[in-house]
Parts: structure tokens; C-alpha cells; sequence
């Protein structure tokens, strides 16, 4: 799984657009089916006193895009090298340590070894498993000092063993929750059906058992994968080859022996011979470098946030699925009951395509928004208090993050709200507008390109 999110993930983002575009145009085309549904202007219905049928409007829901979106990029994920292979297409080499050296044969074993630095000088990229035992074992600690020793550290990605099958988990959350929604709103004003069979009470106590479910799901992976980050940040500080762990203490002399002949080739640029046992100053002084370089580059890798931007793509994909599936069915819809209405100008056309547009696509930047802002508590924030502390700033925690994550379903509500009404107030395009522009200047912040320090 991790390594399908580290070389497949271009391909699944782009295979999964391609079939979010493809349903977009057959829905727009009434090529594929849509659920009838009604809104209701609760607010209007309740001040009159009247049946709120009369204050319904019908609209056309569907999942076709999100359904489809989200199956094609997670199948792409885990058989694009199969169906590669299928056109005689080879995907990329990878050596595994403990899987290409023998672990049988001693002598065998020492030659794999000494010739580690040999495959990582040709390798394009050392791809590490961000987890608790990265700076603890001696051949990852030799590996990455080998990179950094060949001042590599740029082409260092470092893969989160915990992300990849949360991202899959969330956005299947998210997916049927979406599905429930949209069959619970089928139906017209005064004949649900799926909410008639089961009962108002069940729906409801369904819809937030879902949610809430999600919330604490996401904050529990969030705050376990903020204390890995801060334990690896200590790790990082701490880091020496010489005391670092190893199943066979004969492996770390074959280690040593190779870093000698690499620093003095490629850090230290010494005239003695090859053979020459590295001297504590040396040791010292490579393990300084290897510090600094290391906490660049994996700040380099994740981001600020600790939290890679493809991830936080992968778990919320359904979300930009769900866009274009209400965007097509409004579109669709307006085509309808377009012969109902008085011909409009070309200015009226692209006025009334650019508000479902910005009726759809704002939703979608504030709900990422306010993901990433109640992300940043258990990943950033949490992990930075003392330990006797835990219980009480983890319910606070749990408690900011899902206020932020509420927030998300109340931009839903708010955005569906404006865009049912007759005729929007002009301060809510002012307000949608400044809502927009903060929400962009915030994921730049979160998900910039991080600058390479000068020194590294």
C-alpha cells in the first residue's frame, strides 16, 4: 500500500479526474439517471404556517461522479503496475534491504553490505517508512547517512506507514455517508421514502452516528501519527550510528567500514588511504551533518503540516465528486426547465452557469479549509504538551477539531441555503467571496512548497 502511494499516485489522480470529467459530461448529456428530491425553505414554511410543499423546489441528485471518482483512483493505486505490465510496461526498480541482501550467509551477507552505497549512488530516490523504528535500526540509519553523505537529501521522500490506509478509510466514509444522504433526501416534499420506512428519528440518529464516527476516526489517526512525528523529531536529535540498534553487532563493523571509505571519498575529502578507521572526530562530526540534513529533509518531505498534500487529496476526493455531481444535476435541471422560463441573453446564461459554479465550488474550499485547520490540533499542537496533561487537552483537542470539522457540514448548509433562494443579497456574495479568498490564503500556507534551508 505504501508503495502504490508513493509510485502510483500521479496515475490515480489523473485516471480519477479523467472518469470525474467523463460522468460530469454523460450526466450533463442525460445519459445517466438522477434522484428526483425537493428543498424545502424551512424558514418560510414555518413563518407563513402553511404545508411546506408549497415552498419546495425540486432538484436532481447523484453520485455518479464521486462513486465513480473515488473507485477509479483507488484502483488505479493498487493495479496500475498490473495493467502496466499487461502493455509490456516495466515499472521502476526497487531494492529492499532486507529483502535483496542475504540474511542467511555471512559472507554473502557482508558483501550485500558493503555494497549499499554502490545501489543508493544509483538509485533516483530513497523512499523511507516514517515510522517509530526509522532512526532506531543501524541499516536505516546507514542508509540515510549514506544519502546524506552524497548530498542527496533532496531526493529523500519519506512515506507515512499510517496514512495510506487512513486516506482509503476516511474517503470510504465519506463516500457512504454521502450515499446515505442522498437516499435519505429521495423522494419529493411529502413522500420520503427511504426516511418514511425507516423513521425520522433513525435517519437522524444514522447521520450522526456516521459523522461523528468519522470525527473521532480521523482524530485518533491524526493524533497517534502527531505523536510518531514528535517522537522521530526527538529521535532525530538524539541520532548516532554507533549506538543505533542491530539484530547481528558484527553488521555494524561492516557499516562502519563503509562509511569510511564513503566519507572520505564524498564528506571529509581525505588523502589517507581507504582502509583508515574512522576516528571519533569524524563520527562527530558526521553525525552532526546527518542531524541537520535529516530534520530538512523530512520537513522538506511532509510539509508543515506533517500531513502530505496527496493524502489529505486521497481523503477528500469524494468531496470534489460530490461537486460535480450536484453541479451537473444543476445544470442538467436548469437545461429542463429552461422552456419554462422567458428566453435569456448570452449575459443571463453566463451569469446564472457562474453562480452554480461558485455555488458549488466555494463549499468545496471551505470544507477543505476547515479540515485542514482542525487537522492541525492532534498532528501539530497536541504532541507539544507534557504527558500528565493528556486526558484533559485531549478532549479539548477533540473538541476544537471537530468544531473546525462541524464547520464544514455548516458551509454545506449555508452555500445550499444562499443558492436556493429567489435573489441572493449582495452581502452574501461579499461574504462568500472574502470566505473564498481567506480559505485559498490558508491552504497556500498550509500546503506551500517548503524552502530548502541554505545550509542543507
Amino acid at each position: 500500500m505504501l508503495l502504490c502511494c508513493h509510485f502510483h499516485i500521479v496515475p490515480a489522480f489523473v485516471v480519477s479526474l479523467v472518469v470525474h470529467l467523463l460522468f460530469f459530461v454523460l450526466v450533463l448529456a442525460d445519459k445517466l439517471p438522477l434522484i428526483r428530491a425537493d428543498y424545502v425553505d424551512g424558514a418560510d414554511a414555518w413563518s407563513t404556517g402553511v404545508d411546506a410543499s408549497i415552498y419546495s423546489r425540486p432538484y436532481y441528485i447523484g453520485c455518479w461522479c464521486m462513486v465513480g471518482g473515488w473507485s477509479a483512483s483507488w484502483l488505479t493505486l493498487f493495479l496500475w503496475a498490473d495493467v502496466a505490465a499487461m502493455f509490456g510496461r516495466s515499472g521502476p526498480i526497487v531494492f529492499v534491504d532486507k529483502v535483496c541482501i542475504d540474511q542467511v550467509d555471512t559472507d554473502r551477507k557482508a558483501q550485500g553490505i558493503l555494497a549499499i552505497p554502490a545501489w543508493l549512488a544509483c538509485s533516483d530516490t530513497l523512499v523511507a517508512v516514517f515510522s517509530d523504528e526509522l532512526l532506531v535500526k543501524l541499516w536505516t540509519c546507514f542508509e540515510l547517512c549514506t544519502f546524506v553523505a552524497l548530498g542527496r537529501t533532496d531526493k529523500i521522500r519519506v512515506e507515512p506507514a499510517l496514512l495510506s490506509w487512513a486516506s482509503f478509510f476516511v474517503s470510504l466514509i465519506i463516500v457512504i455517508g454521502f450515499i446515505w444522504n442522498q437516499l435519505v433526501s429521495m423522494g419529493d416534499s411529502n413522500n420520503k421514502e427511504l426516511q418514511s420506512a425507516l423513521g425520522l428519528e433513525f435517519t437522524v440518529t444514522v447521520a450522526i452516528l456516521v459523522f461523528l464516527g468519522l470525527f473521532l476516526f480521523v482524530f485518533a489517526v491524526l493524533t497517534h501519527w502527531g505523536r510518531v512525528c514528535h517522537r522521530i523529531r526527538k529521535q532525530v536529535h538524539e541520532l548516532d550510528i554507533r549506538t543505533a540498534a542491530c539484530f547481528d553487532e558484527a553488521d555494524r563493523a561492516l557499516v562502519v567500514s563503509a562509511l569510511q571509505s564513503l566519507g572520505d571519498r564524498h564528506i571529509f575529502h581525505r588523502t589517507e588511504s581507504e582502509d583508515q578507521q574512522l576516528d571519533e572526530l569524524d563520527m562527530a562530526e558526521l553525525t552532526v551533518k546527518m542531524r541537520s540534513q535529516l530534520e530538512n529533509a523530512f520537513v522538506r518531505s511532509l510539509g508543515f503540516t506533517r500531513l502530505p498534500l496527496k493524502y489529505s487529496a486521497a481523503s477528500l476526493m469524494p468531496l470534489v465528486g460530490d461537486m460535480l455531481d450536484y453541479l451537473a444535476a444543476d445544470l442538467r435541471a436548469q437545461q429542463m426547465f429552461a422552456h419554462e422560463r422567458e428566453p435569456e441573453t448570452i449575459a443571463d446564461t453566463l451569469r446564472r452557469v457562474a453562480a452554480s459554479f461558485a455555488f458549488r465550488v466555494s463549499p468545496l474550499l471551505l470544507g477543505i479549509s476547515l479540515w485542514s485547520l482542525g487537522a492541525i490540533v492532534p498532528v501539530i499542537l497536541l504532541p507539544r504538551c507534557p504527558h500528565n496533561w493528556t486526558r484533559c487537552l485531549h478532549l479539548i483537542g477533540f473538541s476544537l477539531s471537530v468544531l473546525c470539522w462541524f464547520g464544514v457540514l455548516l458551509a454545506y448548509t449555508f452555500v445550499g441555503y444562499m443558492r436556493e433562494q429567489e435573489v441572493v443579497p449582495d452581502w452574501h456574495w461579499v461574504l462568500l467571496a472574502a470566505a473564498d479568498v481567506i480559505a485559498v490564503a490558508w491552504l497556500c500556507l498550509m500546503y506551500g512548497p517548503v524552502r530548502r534551508p541554505k545550509g542543507d
